[in-house]
């Protein structure tokens, strides 16, 4: 009698994710210097040749551990564009994202990252401009492409670009430096909706004011 065959994930996918949660394991325990294409290898059960078969480097290996950081809070472009297809207001997508991007700030393995960051920062700018562009220029730069969008025309891309960039800031405010310091415990959801509905509700009032100027 013929079996029939397990359905999932071609085996190249389920390799490509075995690579990217080992790398991203090391980059935390390890931090991005002395972690090496060999060691991901090593730590995946695969060989190098097959690591460099999904990642071009060790860069781009980087570069992928921190954008699946912010997929797994729904803060990559595709799912933050798809959070403006749907009937939501923009104070109803501000809220939707601001929530996931505080739980997102305080997640252990994202303050981790932060930290190592800082560490590195001096002398591996490198490193810190690949966490930049892999993290919060992405979201950054999608997050203005949704606020200009809700401006239907009476929104320069400067201004939108501000206003997401002033979001950030105000869901950081002084709570994501006491974070990092380690004095700060994580928010609890009522709190966090709390934060996030007070600095929406401060970027609509922005929004509205830059919009009646162009009008």
């Amino acid at each position: 009698m013929a079996t029939t065959r397990k359905q999932g994930r071609p085996k190249s996918e389920e390799k490509y994710h075995l690579i990217l949660h080992a790398a991203s394991c090391l980059f935390l325990k390890e931090g991005f210097a002395n972690t090496s294409m060999d060691t991901v290898a090593k730590a995946s059960g695969v060989s190098k040749q097959t690591v460099y078969s999904h990642f071009e480097g060790k860069d781009a290996l980087f570069k992928a551990a921190i954008s699946s950081k912010c997929r797994s809070y729904q803060l990559d472009t595709q799912q933050l564009i798809d959070a403006t297809s749907g009937s939501l207001s923009l104070l109803e997508c501000l809220r939707k994202v601001g929530c996931q991007f505080v739980r997102l700030l305080q997640d252990p393995e994202a303050i981790a990252i932060f930290r190592v960051i800082i560490a590195e920062a001096v002398n591996s700018p490198h490193v810190a401009t690949l966490f930049y562009q892999a993290g919060p220029e992405a979201s950054l730069s999608t997050l203005s492409d949704v606020i200009e969008k809700f401006g239907e025309g009476s929104l320069s891309r400067d201004i939108a670009q501000q206003l997401a960039v002033d979001y950030c800031a105000l869901l950081k405010g002084e709570y994501h430096t006491m974070m990092l310091c380690g004095i700060q415990s994580p928010l609890q959801d009522e709190a966090i909706t709390a934060h996030v509905n007070s600095a929406a509700e401060k970027i609509l009032l922005l929004f509205t004011h830059y919009t009646q100027q162009r009008n």
